[in-house]
């Protein structure tokens, strides 16, 4: 092989090369922004869900609205198994519960949810996210809602979204946790102290020790399929 065969040969490897590296790392960015979709679309769109009726639960009751039965122990009046169901952009369908909704008369601006649940439909494909969590505070003065004590959020494409608090400002669109936070898909998985989401998902922060693991596509899990229950609970009694 003469000199000029050999550095054509070398040139071509050499392009071959960068065309591989360039491949991986479209494919690693499409990672990237998946995960950056899984929190504000189905934290933000299932919370932002509970809004319009979480603004007067006790008011005179609005299609797809059903509660059980409504008592009162000294200040507060306790609305038995609320569900709030219909359909969001025309054939999207959502559907939230909780075993119970307070609210204490002294404080009217603030309700108390226990063991929330919930599922939204995330595109026409029937893509579905879930949520639950165990208690939630919602505040209509500052249009806010905490939710704490072991947030689940997921996917039937295999995302999860763990969190131990989450504080959702509607007027600001955004969502924060102070607490350990871990996101995981069948392609990556990210840990770290805080999250924070501010204009409706157009920025995510993970903060503090922040470990991101991006598998290879040979060693993506292939997420398991989720049965979608009536009282929109996690099927399979995964929680």
């Amino acid at each position: 092989m003469n000199p000029v065969e050999a550095e054509a040969g070398n040139g071509q490897a050499v392009a071959a090369a960068r065309t591989r590296a360039h491949a991986r790392a479209y494919r690693h960015s499409g990672r990237v922004r998946a995960m950056r979709r899984l929190i504000p679309v189905v934290a933000g769109g299932a919370v932002a869900l509970l809004l319009a009726y979480l603004f007067n639960p006790f008011a005179a009751p609005l299609p797809g609205v059903s509660v059980g039965p409504v008592t009162l122990a000294g200040s507060k009046v306790r609305m038995e198994n609320p569900r709030l169901s219909g359909f969001r952009q025309g054939t999207r369908g959502y559907e939230v519960t909780a075993d119970a909704a307070l609210q204490d008369v002294r404080k009217p601006s603030q309700i108390e949810l226990q063991q929330m649940r919930g599922h939204i439909a995330t595109d026409d494909q029937g893509g579905i996210a879930r949520l639950s969590a165990t208690s939630g505070l919602f505040d209509t003065a500052r249009e806010a809602l905490d939710l704490k004590d072991d947030i689940r959020i997921w996917t039937d494409k295999g995302e999860e979204a763990r969190l131990r608090s989450a504080a959702v400002a509607f007027k600001t669109g955004s969502i924060s946790s102070q607490e350990p936070v871990t996101v995981s898909s069948p392609r990556a998985n990210v840990k770290a102290d805080t999250l924070d989401v501010v204009e409706n998902g157009k920025r995510i922060s993970f903060i503090g020790n922040v470990h991101v693991v991006i598998a290879n596509e040979e060693q993506a899990e292939k997420p398991q399929a989720r049965i979608l229950t009536s009282d929109a609970e996690a099927a399979d009694g995964a929680r």
